[in-house]
């Protein structure tokens, strides 16, 4: 029984500070080879379960700690989130862990809605089976923009007018960035164009981001 504790703490040990080599290597990855890191994430799904993602983090994995870091960060940085008193508000900001859910969430649906996008428009079967690899990849992009705006959105809740400045630029170059990204992407679905591309990546963006806006309405 002791042995068996002592590995597990063992192999836990090992997991978490490998994130301190993968994390950053995944995110440098990410922003400077987006496409190819996607692909990246296609093969790597054609592995065996136990031979995937040894050269970086998985994708789910990526942005689940990309949530954490913006959040550990806006906590460091004394930024602390508004606490609700009623209704699924109280709820969500009760503790930190409601939280981090429900980002996790919020952030997930993006990757979720434009892997179903691909699917749809390569007209393919939709099935937990062909959803995962569009999904795991987009979570690679999704990771690498979430902390991009997160530290955007800290910067503009900055008393400094310069501060403010720097973070709505970050925000809005990541977000412009990330569009372009999914316009690249998409164009791999057979027979699709320029403009046709452009215009799912920006009205599956808008879309999305207005279902995770309201949902944030309704916190309040």
């Amino acid at each position: 029984m002791f042995l068996t504790i002592l590995r597990s703490v063992e192999e836990l040990l090992y997991e978490v500070m490998s994130w301190l080599l993968f994390y950053p290597r995944t995110l440098f990855m990410t922003l400077t080879r987006p496409l190819k890191t996607m692909r990246y994430s296609d093969a790597e799904q054609r592995d065996k379960p136990d031979k995937q993602y040894l050269e970086t983090l998985s994708p789910p994995m990526f942005l689940v700690l990309s949530i954490l870091l913006a959040h550990g960060l806006e906590m460091a940085l004394g930024y602390g989130v508004e606490q609700y008193r009623d209704g699924l508000g109280r709820l969500v900001t009760s503790s930190d862990e409601n939280l981090l859910i429900f980002r996790a969430l919020m952030f997930s649906l993006h990757p979720l809605v434009f892997a179903w996008a691909w699917l749809k428009l390569s007209g393919r079967k939709i099935d937990r089976d062909t959803l995962r690899p569009p999904f795991f990849a987009q979570c690679y992009l999704s990771g690498a923009t979430s902390i991009l705006v997160s530290l955007g959105s800290m910067a503009v809740r900055d008393s400094a007018e310069w501060t403010t400045v720097l973070g709505a630029l970050v925000v809005v170059i990541s977000t412009v960035w990330y569009i372009a990204i999914q316009r690249r992407w998409l164009m791999s679905v057979p027979g699709m164009t320029g403009w046709r591309a452009t215009f799912w990546a920006a009205g599956v963006f808008i879309l999305t981001t207005g279902v995770v806006l309201g949902a944030n309405i309704l916190l309040e």
